[in-house]
């Protein structure tokens, strides 16, 4: 490797920005496709793969919940985490080269060590850190799994219970095994208690 090369690539480079490109703000608007499609020229250049913004389909989704986004190799699709990103929009030109990243990985090499060598080495060609995850707190952004209060009472003599869970192969003890269960739901809530109390027979 001749010292001209070396030098060539180290002023390519010092010379890749993309903070001239889109200005973040919080709470405004997320970048259009043109900037998308802007970034993705610009880590074309660097690695080298010209084609990069046709070759990569980029878009937002309000499905992702905790991750800033995600590259669907075979597709080649990425998408972006359209409410994290609102909140935190410094991250969306590192995220989103990240998973050009990816994408390129995937085309080279095929399937490898996910932030392996290969990967890092782009990630350096454009001057960012090759971290696998973030630190954002991410609590709000979680799906919540909605808990419910079933009602059991018997069918035959109305003798009834409250859990947190369906027993399906139970019985009444009062009234023995050929009885069965009408079971109510609600959620899990003072409220939803109240419902399944004034529910009783």
């Amino acid at each position: 490797m001749t010292f001209s090369y070396v030098l060539a690539i180290f002023t390519i480079m010092r010379s890749i920005r993309f903070d001239d490109l889109w200005k973040p703000a919080p709470g405004g608007p997320l970048p259009g496709k043109p900037v998308l499609h802007a970034i993705a020229d610009r880590c074309g250049r660097a690695w080298d793969i010209p084609d990069l913004r046709r070759r990569a389909r980029m878009g937002y989704s309000t499905r992702l919940r905790t991750t800033l986004g995600r590259a669907f190799l075979e597709d080649g699709l990425i998408e972006l985490n359209a409410r994290l990103l609102t909140d935190h929009p410094g991250e969306l030109v590192a995220t989103l080269i990240h998973e050009l990243a990816h994408l390129v990985v995937f085309w080279r090499y095929g399937r490898v060590r996910p932030h392996g060598t290969q990967f890092r080495t782009l990630m350096r060609a454009v001057n960012l850190p090759a971290d696998a995850t973030h630190d954002l707190d991410v609590d709000q952004y979680r799906l919540r799994r909605r808990r419910y209060l079933y009602l059991h009472c018997c069918t035959h003599c109305r003798t009834y219970f409250i859990s947190r869970r369906v027993y399906r192969n139970y019985y009444c003890t009062r009234c023995g095994p050929h009885s069965s269960f009408e079971v109510v739901r609600a959620p899990d809530t003072p409220t939803g208690r109240r419902m399944l109390r004034a529910a009783k027979p």
